[in-house]
Parts: structure tokens; C-alpha cells; sequence
């Protein structure tokens, strides 16, 4: 059989001497060293990803608002009276009547009316600026690393 055996795989020069390197390695010494690039795939399935994620975790957060703050007004007025009724018992009336002038229960009312009303689209604007920053993160990447590989060299 001739010698065609795996390791006779490189080229000749006129010299008859083989030369194993690679074509596309022609470069100078830092050629050699430079990473291989990400896939351009990979970082946009990355992207996708965090997207479903944030939004997921948004569309959470916007179901969850009304009942949370519909239990939290349900406790409050339970919150305030039991703390008057123990500062009353323990001797404390004039506690018990400052809180009866400030309309605690009242004013808790009207917070959490203003949260009903400013969190959902607080919530939808968080998430637009998260999913923006989503979308740009691999641009904005690859000119940082591009500006650090050149003060490297």
C-alpha cells in the first residue's frame, strides 16, 4: 500500500519539505492568540431568552399588584385599630386619641389608592426600559470589548 496515512496531510514546497500549517493562520504571532468569536446566533438567543424572562417576571408583578394592595388595605385598618387598642390598654390614651385625630386608617387609604393607580404603569414603563436594554446589551458589548482590545494592544 503507498503512504497515505493521516499525518501526510500537509504541502510541499519545492524543497520537498511539508508545511503542517494551517492556511488561515498566515498571520503574524497575535493571530495565533486572538479567542474565537461568538456565534452570531448564540447572543441573540440570549437575548430572547432574557426577554421572555423580564417579561415574565413583569406580567407577574402587574397580575399581583391589585391583589396585594387589596390585602394590604384589608390589614391596614385591622393594623391601626389593634395598635390604638394596645396603646390604649397599656395606658396610653393620649396615643389613642392622636391617632384617632390624624385618620391614620384614612391616610393609608388614600396611599394605597395612589399606588393603585401609579404602579401598573410604573410597572409597563420598567419594563420597556428593561427590554430596551435587553435588546442593545450585545451592540453596547461588542464596542466595549472592541475599544478594550485596542488599548491592549
Amino acid at each position: 500500500m503507498g503512504k497515505h496515512g493521516h499525518r501526510d496531510r500537509g504541502y510541499r514546497d519545492s524543497y520537498g519539505h511539508r508545511d503542517d500549517r494551517d492556511p488561515r493562520m498566515m498571520g503574524g504571532p497575535g493571530d495565533y492568540d486572538a479567542p474565537p468569536g461568538l456565534p452570531r446566533k448564540l447572543p441573540m438567543a440570549v437575548v430572547l431568552v432574557g426577554l421572555v424572562l423580564w417579561s415574565l417576571l413583569a406580567w407577574v408583578g402587574y397580575v399581583l399588584v391589585d391583589p396585594i394592595l387589596g390585602w394590604v388595605a384589608a390589614s391596614a385598618g385591622l393594623l391601626v385599630d389593634g395598635g390604638r387598642d394596645i396603646a390604649t390598654a397599656t395606658g396610653g390614651k393620649e396615643v389613642g386619641t392622636i391617632l384617632d385625630n390624624l385618620n391614620v386608617s384614612g391616610l393609608l387609604g388614600q396611599v394605597i389608592a395612589l399606588l393603585r393607580v401609579v404602579l401598573k404603569p410604573a410597572i409597563v414603563v420598567v419594563w420597556a426600559i428593561g427590554a430596551l436594554v435587553l435588546i442593545t446589551a450585545p451592540l453596547i458589548l461588542r464596542k466595549i470589548g472592541r475599544l478594550l482590545a485596542a488599548r491592549r494592544h
